[in-house]
């Protein structure tokens, strides 16, 4: 995604913390823009006192956390009427999406937490989020506590590496996606067993 970053980088130098709003507001809601890189770029100008560090954690805490909740309260009252409407409605209805509905619903807090420092993983969980239903008040703690944590990380790598940060998002990046194959990997290595954890649960 740097070329994304190279269009929308512009627009922060010239609009500053209002673009960096906008932008951080979009990515937390539907947008897929690299909210981590440009996190960290804008931090890294704010070691030359181009911006002020501080300010920037503020403002992509609090666009985060709007974007984040308008998504997830969009895709609770919407989401199950939209994603009937397009063909999913048999996914929606199956025994084995109920099945992974309930436990998240039940017990959000950790994919909910680790998902905010993936822009991809975030939009697909808060989408989750609200079409499961999972109780707002114990969405909204984990979401900002995550929310929280993922702008200080990114914020920090930016302002303490300065123009190093390239490099650094390169290898965070590359982790992630291992990660996302490992994840995917032992999911449908162990799907089976998984289901059948998620049966014994249920009854």
């Amino acid at each position: 995604m740097d070329f994304i970053l190279q269009d929308i980088l512009p627009y922060v130098l010239t609009y500053k913390y209002i673009a960096l709003f906008g932008i951080s507001f979009l990515a937390a809601f539907f947008v897929p823009f690299p909210s981590g890189a440009l996190l960290m770029a804008v931090s890294a100008l704010a070691s030359e006192d181009v911006f002020s560090f501080n300010t920037i954690i503020l403002i992509s805490i609090l666009a985060n956390i709007l974007g984040d909740n308008l998504g997830y309260w969009v895709a609770r009252l919407y989401g199950e009427k939209i994603f009937s409407q397009i063909g999913f409605r048999r996914v929606l209805k199956s025994k084995t999406f109920n099945l992974i509905e309930k436990r998240f619903r039940e017990h959000p807090g950790f994919i909910v937490l680790a998902s905010r420092f993936e822009v991809l993983s975030t939009l697909s969980v808060n989408l989750l989020s609200g079409v499961s239903k999972v109780p707002y008040k114990k969405y909204l703690l984990y979401e900002s506590i995550g929310t929280i944590a993922q702008v200080c990380f990114y914020g920090s790598i930016g302002y303490i590496f300065a123009y190093n940060w390239q490099a650094i998002n390169t290898l965070i990046g590359k982790i992630f996606l291992l990660i996302g194959f490992i994840s995917v990997f032992l999911i449908f290595r162990f799907w089976d067993r998984i289901i059948l954890n998620l049966k014994k649960v249920r009854s």
